[in-house]
């Protein structure tokens, strides 16, 4: 099914939205353990357990029922290097992302990153899959000292990409950051993803439109009439 929007300025989230990381993160802690050559019994259970453990506490769990004996700094440290090297290496971007982009750019819709991820992460990862250059920048989290329980990533971004706001669309797949959006204002089109599928039919009703796969999403061109340079 084919999705036609109107829009000027386009705010995209990152991983699960157009890299396809969330599986370098629901992966790690196994992987932390296998390349160790410790076994894992049960591999569904691990993961249902790391997902709602933060990274300290993960690496305690690692210490106590997995024997490893290193810091728990030492720990988190090894982890955080393993999922710098997927940014660096190896996470691709979603099916049908270049395209897209290169239809948006066509169009002159202005475009940017709002992420919670490191920026070094963000564009050695957008860099390395050559996309980064459709982005006018990248806003992250931590540098705006926010997050997106806030709509504060993107109010700052849609100022700087000079749009107003109802000529904007925030690009999203995790519930928590739709419903920001939708509720500060913002049309919200949401995109699949296997680690939200289970927040799938919340997300729905928050979005102008949702996408199961990024060549579902046309761009209806129009005049620019910006705020900005």
């Amino acid at each position: 099914m084919k999705h036609v929007i109107r829009l000027r300025g386009a705010i995209f989230d990152m991983d699960g939205t157009i890299l396809d990381s969330m599986p370098c993160w629901e992966t790690v802690g196994l992987r932390y353990l296998l390349d160790r050559r410790i076994p894992v019994p049960d591999v569904d259970a691990l993961a249902r357990r790391l997902k709602t453990t933060t990274l300290p506490q993960a690496a305690q769990l690692y210490r106590e029922e997995f024997g490893i004996t290193d810091s728990i700094t030492c720990i988190c440290a090894d982890i955080t290097a393993m999922i710098a090297r997927d940014y660096r290496e190896t996470a691709p971007l979603k099916p049908h992302v270049p395209e897209m982009l290169q239809r948006m750019q066509d169009a002159g819709v202005r475009m940017c990153i709002a992420t919670a991820t490191d920026r070094k992460l963000a564009e050695a990862a957008l860099t390395r899959l050559g996309v980064l250059r459709y982005f006018r920048f990248v806003h992250t989290c931590q540098e705006l000292h926010t997050s997106k329980q806030k709509p504060d990533i993107f109010d700052r971004s849609v100022q700087r990409l000079g749009t107003s706001k109802a000529d904007t669309v925030v690009f999203e797949d995790a519930l928590h950051a739709a419903q920001t959006a939708a509720h500060a204002g913002y049309r919200v089109v949401g995109i699949y993803d296997d680690s939200a599928k289970a927040e799938r039919e919340q997300i729905k009703p928050l979005c102008t439109c949702y996408l199961d796969d990024w060549d579902e999403l046309e761009i209806e061109q129009d005049e620019p009439a910006l705020v900005g340079p």
